[in-house]
Formats: C-alpha cells, sequence, structure tokens
C-alpha cells in the first residue's frame, strides 16, 4: 500500500475523521459544553449547531401518506479560533476535522496526519471520559480534495484516472459531471469514491476528488484499536488517492 506523498501546495480541502458509537445513553445537551471544558484552550472558539434535514412519512388512516420535513440538531462544532480545526459531537457521534491548509506549505513539517493524529486521539480520548460511551462499531477517514487545473476546455482523464468519459456517439465535450463509486476491500473495508467538476472560472477548472474509507462491525471496539484503524484508513485513503491521480496533476499540487 502506497501511503500519500507530501506535497507543497496539498488539494485536500477537508480532512475529517468520524466515530460512531453503540448505542448509549440519551443525549445530554451539556456533552458539548462538557467536551470542550475537556478538550481545553486548543477548541476556544464559538461553538456553533451543524444542523441535519429530517424527512419522515406520516400515515392516517384513510388519508394519503405525505412526507413531513424537520430539522433536527446532528452536531454540536467545535473550533479553534481561527476556524480551521473542528471537532464535531452529536449523539454518539464523534468527529474531528482539518480544514485548508491541512498543512503548513512552508515547513516539511508542519501540520499533515502529524498533526491529525494527536488530535483525533485527543478528542476521542476526551469524549470518552466525559460521555463514557458503549464501544465503537464505525471509523471513516475521509479526504475532501479541491483540484484546481488551470486553463479551459481541459480534459479531466489527464488528471484523474477514473474520468474516462468520452464515450462514441456523445458530444466530445461535457459541461459537468458527478460520480460515486463504492470499492470493497477484501477485509470488508469500503472506499466511497466520488468526483466530479466543481465549475470552471475564465483560467481554471475545479474538480472534486472525495475519497472516504470506513470500517464498519457490529461487535463495538475500544479506542485505542479505533485509533489503529483509523491510521490504516488514513493509509488506504493515501493509496486510492496515488492511484487516482496523474503525474499531471501531481506537478500541480508540488507547485510552491
Amino acid at each position: 500500500m502506497t501511503q500519500r506523498r507530501r506535497y507543497r501546495n496539498p488539494p485536500i480541502k477537508e480532512a475529517l475523521c468520524e466515530f460512531r458509537f453503540a448505542p448509549g445513553p440519551d443525549w445530554d445537551l451539556t456533552i458539548p459544553g462538557k467536551l470542550q471544558a475537556a478538550l481545553g484552550e486548543e477548541y476556544s472558539g464559538k461553538p456553533r449547531e451543524q444542523k441535519a434535514m429530517q424527512v419522515g412519512l406520516h400515515v392516517e388512516e384513510g388519508k394519503p401518506a405525505n412526507l413531513q420535513y424537520g430539522e433536527g440538531l446532528a452536531k454540536v462544532q467545535l473550533l479553534t479560533r481561527d476556524g480551521t480545526r473542528l471537532v464535531g459531537v452529536g449523539p454518539d457521534v464523534l468527529s474531528i476535522h482539518m480544514l485548508r491548509p491541512y498543512q503548513d506549505p512552508s515547513s516539511s513539517e508542519g501540520g499533515g496526519w502529524e498533526e491529525f493524529a494527536p488530535r483525533i486521539a485527543s478528542a476521542l480520548e476526551a469524549y470518552r471520559k466525559v460521555v463514557e460511551p458503549n464501544g465503537i462499531n464505525r471509523v471513516g477517514v475521509r479526504y475532501i480534495n479541491q483540484i484546481a487545473i488551470p486553463g479551459t476546455n481541459i480534459r479531466v482523464e489527464e488528471y484523474l484516472k477514473c474520468a474516462h468519459l468520452e464515450m462514441r456517439g456523445l458530444p466530445e465535450h461535457y459541461a459537468n459531471f458527478l460520480s460515486q463509486v463504492e470499492y470493497l476491500y477484501d477485509d470488508g473495508v469500503r472506499l466511497r469514491l466520488s468526483y466530479g467538476l466543481l465549475g470552471a472560472l475564465p483560467s481554471v477548472v475545479e474538480c472534486l476528488l472525495d475519497l472516504d474509507v470506513i470500517w464498519q462491525d457490529n461487535t463495538p471496539i475500544e479506542s485505542e484499536a479505533s485509533l489503529e484503524i483509523a491510521s490504516d484508513m488514513h493509509e488506504r485513503a493515501g493509496s486510492a488517492f496515488e492511484a487516482v491521480v496523474t503525474d499531471k496533476a501531481r506537478e500541480i499540487f508540488d507547485v510552491g
């Protein structure tokens, strides 16, 4: 398995690691505040709510069924002062996020997985102390890449090997696309690969490359084992990234 290279200008817009826990006690609205206190000054920015849309089917005897929409609380996000590092907490879920810049472009050591892994470990430990969860049954590591390709009328397949869109009988040029493929490793781990066009400016075409690696099991595991799995998911995401991008794309990532 090939690990992700360290680029001077990596295309990572957001990296996140999410833990889902076996169902535990009812959600306590004081948990985000307790978690922020347990994390100390690191996430001292103003918390914010991340809403989720809820859709339900309402059935009443003698009347046609209808869909009902509502807004529910998904997570409370705890932020660093500059807003580039986040911890999200909700009912039986914890996520750790690193927004751009994922790594320090002026330093070969700053940021990256060397920063991300300790943030994951400290947030998970704080959550364990505050919530005392029943165990973890899902671990996901996801890298959302936004690739800015200079030029117009570019051929995306020259940068992303997965984007072969030309077919006989169809127009030569395409205006937009979004695709998702789910791959399955021999051990049951899943890789969701999403890619497409985000838009085009006069001199730049922006592409999405979203890699989401997921481990899931019905038998909950403890925190230490889940951190090892998270590290493995990170390595698989790096290998998948290198398998998908071309040398032409790597030239963009290595521009200082």
